[in-house]
């Protein structure tokens, strides 16, 4: 986006599974978590999981992006699709990008 001239940029990081119940197998952990500490995150159970948001958040910080985050799970959440949750009977999520 700053190739094509965008001086202002900002994300917005959506509903997403949380840290504390997106389980991973520990080798993922290790692998993501070299590259992106700030997704480091331990399930409510004690399991290896990953911050999904804190880790784009600090990906977008270290580019001087600024980001708002909703801190909504959509595996706790009813009012949210989730695979994890609800397997192939979940619904979908979309994303987009515009310019203004």
């Amino acid at each position: 986006m700053r190739s094509l001239g965008a001086r202002q940029i900002s994300a917005w990081i959506g509903p997403h599974i949380c840290g504390g119940c997106y389980e991973v197998p520990q080798a993922m952990w290790d692998d993501v978590v070299a590259r992106h500490p700030a997704a480091a995150s331990t399930t409510s159970w004690g399991t290896p999981a990953l911050d999904l948001g804190a880790g784009v958040a600090a990906q977008l910080a270290q580019e001087g992006v600024a980001s708002e985050r909703v801190e909504v799970c959509t595996f706790e959440s009813a009012d949210h699709h989730s695979y994890r949750r609800d397997g192939l009977a979940a619904g979908r999520l979309a994303a987009f990008i515009w310019l203004e």
